[in-house]
């Protein structure tokens, strides 16, 4: 039986009938029927012929023969009328079966009479064209065979006039944006016959994707198709913008030139309009003749460029120039200049839209839009306060299509959110920026705008910056008396900055008169001097930031105190209050483990609670613990005050005995009147204090170029970076 691979179900109701008659088995290329008829097939693809040869023929009771060719028509059923007939009488599942069954179309029928001369020992021998079918078709056939006046069909065997196209090839070389592309079509296996018989004339067809091969439009000549010596490809040169008239995907198909049905090979391909962008460029040159450049880059068609048009639109979407743009020659670039005349001498953002027209007057518009961006470049604007009671505005890298002709400040005082002008200044033009001084005014809020002067005479904001001039801008210097936490401090000022350390100003010594206090919650401690005007140590020296005991919550005093405890004990002490050491440049100490460090600097407070510089292992000044270091300003030790080698000498050096030391409890939002100082940070690979001036300043350079430490100090006591 035939079998249908894609329902499943008899395709040949004359095949049905036959099958039901007597079974029919396929032994390789022969065909045996019940034992009586056997049969071979064989197609000469070259030829378009095809021979077949009937075995087991008694001509004294078989005189006649019927051959017929027939397919199975894909796209028509077979009426309810033919199935009945096909499948009376058959069996239940056959008349399923039936239902379903395609129609048989008969293209040839070949009648045999038997005699002696044809049919040599029960052999018939039969040949027949696919020239002498009524329609010529490519396709296999079932060849079949009715003796006499028998309607059960005997199955010669197939006949494969079909077209090979998974043999044959066409390939479309060139890129998607060229107009010229060749298609070159050829086989895969010269002895494979792609298309039965010996000689066929081809053709070009180019179609678009959704349409049909039908539709298509011939291109180029007619090429012999000889497929019993073609090994050649064959090719085309076609120039796709006489064919195509719009962009997007395009089928080529070779076929057969009698037979536009017959589809030998088929390859897709882009007509496509391509581009690399769309924007703006500003030039030296051009900017003189306040223009700029608008460009299309990397523009390609497929199907020619006879025109590129640029329409500029303003940021409210309004037309404001069309242009027509030129070719840079040998590039796929076109560009147009427009200049701010064009554009009415609006600074403005706009858009930049091209339509391309192309060889056969079809305008696209390219998908993406650019920018131009002539909008004024307000670069950097600073007010910077100086200490004589001025400041300085500097407008840096500002930038208006055209030119600057000049910059001036205008300086607007604001009260009740009013503004008033108080006066212009001129800038003066340096290294790429508009400068001016101005003396203060008074205090108050203000607000400063930078306009420029535009190559059309016209003012144009560039920048603008907010300025606050408070009462302590107009001018401090020397002693000043101001509050900090509900408490009136003497401070020394220089050009409106306040000294935070007076060690040189007060000329302080060794055995200086001072008070120590030691804020807990802070850690931070600050050195007051007397003040003989108001009788009280309120002048702060300088405040150095520390670790204390890290056990915060104990508040007892030094009475408290163990050789296992770990809190800074409030109270009132001095240096050294037990009235026998005090000072060490290098101390051993004992940790609570048992373990032994060494202590720079230390100046004893109360009980085993000492300033000095933080602990290290051993005697050397390449022994710190890193980590230990980056927890200054935090609490942290066992009740000492830790501090950097160069704080710890400063108590060291300047602490009398006898000096008030004072531990408070302290706020940690309140540090103290000099407020908290800042704090170097080191990495894990450094192991000395950058304070320490046994360290080498060459050593401490390199390590903070590095980033292994944050700042440093030099010998002089200048600090760096902190």
């Amino acid at each position: 039986m035939l079998e249908n691979k894609k329902t499943g179900l008899w395709t040949k109701v004359s095949v049905f009938i036959m099958a039901v008659a007597a079974s029919v088995m396929l032994l390789g290329n022969t065909y045996v029927m019940a034992a009586e008829h056997t049969a071979n097939i064989t197609t000469d693809r070259l030829n378009g012929t095809c021979e077949y040869v009937v075995q087991g023929i008694d001509i004294t009771t078989e005189k006649e023969m019927t051959v017929k060719v027939s397919y199975i028509d894909e796209e028509a059923k077979v009426t309810d009328e033919e199935q009945k007939e096909a499948v009376e009488g058959q069996q239940e599942t056959v008349q399923n079966e039936a239902e379903s069954a395609q129609k048989v179309i008969d293209v040839y029928e070949q009648k045999v009479v038997f005699d002696e001369t044809n049919c040599i020992n029960g052999e018939y021998k039969g040949t027949f064209s696919m020239n002498d079918f009524t329609v010529k078709d490519y396709r296999k056939y079932t060849v079949s065979a009715y003796f006499g006046e028998s309607t059960e069909a005997f199955l010669i065997g197939e006949c494969d006039f079909s077209i090979h196209s998974d043999n044959m090839k066409l390939y479309t070389v060139g890129e998607k944006y060229d107009i010229n592309r060749t298609f070159t079509f050829s086989t895969i296996d010269a002895n494979n016959i792609s298309v039965p018989g010996n000689s066929n004339k081809i053709k070009l067809v180019i179609w678009k994707s959704n349409s049909s091969v039908e539709k298509g439009t011939v291109c180029g000549i007619e090429k012999e198709f000889n497929t019993a010596v073609n090994a050649d490809a064959k090719s085309w040169d076609i120039d796709l913008s006489s064919v195509c008239k719009t962009y997007g995907k395009y089928n080529a198909s070779i076929v057969l030139a009698d037979d536009t049905k017959a589809v030998l090979a088929t390859s897709e391909f882009d007509v496509a309009l391509v581009y690399t962008n769309v924007a703006m460029r500003r030039t030296a040159e051009l900017n003189k003749q306040a223009a700029f450049k608008v460009y299309i880059s990397g523009l390609r068609s497929s199907l020619g460029i006879k025109n590129v048009k640029f329409d500029i639109y303003n940021s409210s979407e309004k037309l404001v120039c069309s242009k027509n743009g030129r070719k840079m020659e040998n590039r796929p670039y076109y560009y147009v200049n427009v200049s701010m005349r064009n554009l009415n001498y609006k600074l403005d953002q706009y858009r930049i839209k091209v339509t391309v027209t192309n060889s056969q007057n079809v305008q696209s518009v390219v998908k993406k839009m650019g920018t131009a961006d002539v909008t004024p470049k307000g670069g950097t604007f600073t007010i910077t306060k100086k200490s004589n009671a001025t400041c300085k505005f500097v407008l840096k890298n500002a930038n208006i299509i055209g030119g600057i002709k000049d910059v001036t400040f205008r300086v607007y005082s604001v009260t009740n959110g009013k503004e008033k002008l108080y006066k212009k200044f001129r800038g003066v033009y340096s290294k790429k920026s508009y400068i001016a001084d101005m003396s203060y005014p008074g205090k108050g809020n203000f607000i400063v705008y930078a306009y420029a002067t535009t190559k059309w005479n016209k003012q144009v904001e560039l920048n603008y910056e907010k300025l606050k001039i408070a009462k302590s801008d107009l001018g401090k210097n020397g002693w000043i008396y101001e509050t900090y936490a509900g408490k009136e401090y003497k401070f020394y000022y220089k050009n409106n900055e306040k000294m935070t350390d007076l060690t040189g100003i007060l000329n302080i010594k060794n055995g200086s008169n001072m008070y120590i206090e030691i804020n807990r919650a802070a850690c931070s401690v600050t050195a007051y001097a007397y003040d003989s005007e108001k009788k009280d140590y309120i002048i702060p020296i300088k405040t150095f930031t520390v670790s204390v005991g890290r056990d915060t919550l104990t508040v007892g005093s030094a009475s408290a105190l163990t050789l296992e405890s770990s809190f800074s004990p409030i109270g009132t002490y001095s240096v050294c209050s037990n009235g026998v050491a005090s000072k060490y440049t290098l101390k051993t100490m004992n940790e609570p483990d048992g373990s032994v460090c060494y202590a720079r600097w230390a100046t004893h407070i109360v009980g085993n609670v000492y300033f000095h510089a933080i602990a290290v292992g051993s005697q050397s000044h390449n022994a710190l613990n890193p980590t230990t270091y980056n927890k200054l300003g935090s609490p942290a030790s066992a009740g000492c005050i830790r501090m950097t080698v160069a704080d710890a000498k400063w108590i060291y050096d300047y602490a009398a005995v006898g000096t008030k030391v004072v531990i408070e409890k302290g706020d940690a939002s309140k540090p103290g009147p000099l407020g908290k100082a800042a704090t170097i940070k080191v990495s894990g690979s450094i192991n000395y204090d950058p304070t320490d001036p046994e360290i080498s300043t060459a050593t401490k350079i390199k390590d903070y170029k590095a980033g292994r430490i944050s700042g440093y100090m030099t010998k002089d006591g200048k600090k760096i970076g902190y």
